[in-house]
Formats: C-alpha cells, structure tokens, sequence
C-alpha cells in the first residue's frame, strides 16, 4: 500500500504549481540551445553532447518553470511521506544505471546547472512511467491516406490539476553522433512519450493495465522505458530496427508502443516478459490501453478503442479526418496533448490547448529545418 500510495505522489510530481503566469515560456538563447515561439507553440532546441543538451535544458527552461523541476522532493515531504524518498531516489538512481550513461549524464548536467537538489530528475524520468495512465492512437497506412504518405495520430492523456496543460513543449533534441528528433512533452523529462527523428520514425506510447502473460507491473532489472523510446529515435531509422532494439532490452513495464515510418505501420506490446508485434489491418491500427495479440490479450472492451476503429469505414484518411477521430476519443480534462505526425512531409501537426486538446487547431510545425543540426547546414 505505501509503494501504491508513493507511486501515486509520483504520477502527480509534474502537474502541482501555485504559479499563475498565462505566458510561461519567453524566447530565449543558451549556448547552442534555443527556446522559440512557432505559432504560439514553444519550441526548446536543444543541441550537442548530453553534458550541453543537460544544460541547455535547465538554462532554457527551468526558470519558467522552477515549481515543476521541485516538485518531486516537495510532494513527498508535504504528503508526510518525506521518508519514502530515499527510496524512490535509490530505484530511480539503480533504474537509471540500466540505461545508456549518456542519459545519466544529461540529468546530472540539468540538475546542476538548474541548481536541483540530488537525484530529483532521476525519480522523474523512471518512476513516473509506472503510472497506468490512458492515451489513444490512430496510425493509417500510405494506401489509406488522402496525402499519399502515413498518417500518425495520437492523444496524450493526463490529469492536468489545472495546470501541466501551460506546461507542455515541444523540443527539438539533435545529440551529437545520433539521430535527431523531436518530442512533444514536458520540462525535466529526458525520455520520450511521443516524438519522430529525423528519418520519420514516429513513436507514441500508451499505458497497460494488465496482461495475460502474468507479467509483473514493474521489473527493477529493466530499463526505463521512457528511456528506451528516445533510444529508439536516437538510434533506428525503420520499424525493424526499432524491433530489433526493442527485442534486445529487458523492459520495466507493460506498454503498447506505436510505431511508424515512411513506409510501415505497427504496434508492438510489450511485458517484462515478451515482446510482440500487431500490424495494420486493412491500412489501418487504432490502438488505446490494452493488449490484443494472442497470449497476452485478456479481450478488454474499450470505447476510445472502438471509436477510433470507426475509422475503417473511410476509404481514404485526411490529417482532418485523424484529428475528428481522435477528438471522438479524448477523456476531457485528461487530454492534453493531440497531434498528427507526417513522417513522409516531416510535418507535425500539434494542439496544447487547454484539455481537451482534440477541441482545438491543430498547428503545422515544419520540422525538416528544425531538424538539422548547425554543424550540418
């Protein structure tokens, strides 16, 4: 019950402030790094080795939002569990060591330059993922699109607590030696919850409440996933390289991970104990927070599931289309974040308005130009 009740403080660790400020992100510069406004959306570009990207992050974006890099600490001692941190910190810091070092290295970077205490964004990027939280995506194949090329769709679903939907941003990471990418999410998180690099491969991730393979909720031996999705981006450039990788680390969790390139669509779910692949039928993959392929589905029912199924009833998607689908699918006050990917285009179309997002505009970002490094042009 305690590591129940911790866990939860931990789900609410990005989302409690008391600041107010309608306008909470101003361009500004740092080293290589920059914060800019695109059409009212905030755009963190944040370049070089993990040691400068680290600092380029905590310079760019930790005063705007000082309450959110302190909150884990804060929410633990306020709740009268002040006792349970130095163990979060340890499995955070043990998770941490199963991930690439230049991960590490970054968060090391952030905390000192944002002048953190130890280890706060060390519980963030690895324990907050343990939290069975809804989204939806809807990815339609080449044949089945109006634009020629993939569409990718996704719902990124959280409690706001009246605040995390001011939050949001989108960064733009081109790591030395590595593929760039670009994720939509939050200040303080180094992993990736959606995103696309610069080959177009498109990920999106969705929580998992159970599975018929009996696996456990949390393997201490894994490596953070959040971690492992941003390493996909980093590292592949297709579907079947991001399976490979995929197939090679021990996760931490359940989760589905949908998966797109220029050419290929799919989802692939993942335990502790195995992990398995679910392709496009009839050009098309919905998918929300349960598993469907044999041995680990446990046949759930889910609304959001069967509206954005619906969409097999269209010959031919539109971005337009994508996005009323998932509008049919968003969950209100938890859905914060809606966006269309075109990996082909290079083109992200993203809404981080107040919940529900899907409501909203969608905004075209160009992200080709955005993608290239300095050194590159």
């Amino acid at each position: 019950m305690l590591v129940q009740r911790s866990l939860l403080l931990l789900y609410a660790l990005l989302a409690y402030s008391h600041l107010q400020a309608e306008d909470v992100y101003q361009p500004a510069h740092f080293g290589q790094g920059e914060l800019r406004i695109i059409d009212s959306i905030p755009v963190a570009i944040l370049q070089g080795t993990p040691t400068e990207i680290g600092q380029q992050h905590a310079a760019l974006l930790a005063n705007s939002s000082a309450e959110l890099f302190q909150f884990p600490k804060r929410m633990f001692e306020e709740s009268g569990n002040g006792f349970f941190w130095p163990f979060a910190v340890s499995a955070g810091k043990t998770l941490l060591l199963n991930a690439p070092a230049r991960y590490r290295q970054e968060i090391e970077a952030a905390e000192e330059r944002a002048r953190l205490e130890s280890d706060t964004l060390a519980v963030a990027n690895t324990l907050l993922e343990l939290q069975r939280v809804g989204c939806s995506s809807l990815i339609v194949e080449s044949k089945r699109s109006a634009t020629g090329g993939p569409l990718f769709g996704r719902n990124f679903d959280f409690p706001a607590f009246g605040l995390l939907d001011r939050y949001s941003v989108v960064k733009v990471i081109r790591p030395t030696g590595k593929r760039s990418f670009v994720e939509v999410g939050y200040p303080g998180l180094m992993g990736v919850f959606s995103g696309m690099n610069d080959a177009g491969l498109c990920v999106a991730t969705l929580d998992v409440y159970d599975s018929a393979d009996g696996s456990v909720v949390f393997e201490p031996t894994g490596v953070p996933m959040m971690l492992v999705f941003r390493q996909i981006l980093e590292e592949c450039t297709s579907v079947a390289e991001a399976e490979v990788l995929l197939g090679q680390t021990q996760a931490t969790t359940r989760a589905n991970l949908a998966v797109c390139d220029r050419e290929r669509v799919v989802v692939f779910e993942i335990t502790p104990k195995q992990l398995a692949r679910r392709d496009a039928v009839n050009g098309l993959i919905p998918c929300t927070n349960h598993f469907l392929t044999k041995g680990l589905t446990l046949h759930e029912q889910c609304w959001r599931y069967d509206r954005l199924k619906s969409a097999q009833d269209i010959p031919s998607l539109s971005v337009h289309d994508i996005h009323g689908y998932l509008h049919q699918a968003n969950q209100g006050e938890l859905t914060l974040h809606t966006m269309v990917f075109e990996p082909r285009e290079m083109v992200l179309h993203l809404s981080l308005g107040s919940p529900p997002s899907s409501g909203h505009k969608l905004h075209r970002l160009d992200l080709r130009e955005l993608l290239v490094k300095v050194t590159d042009r």
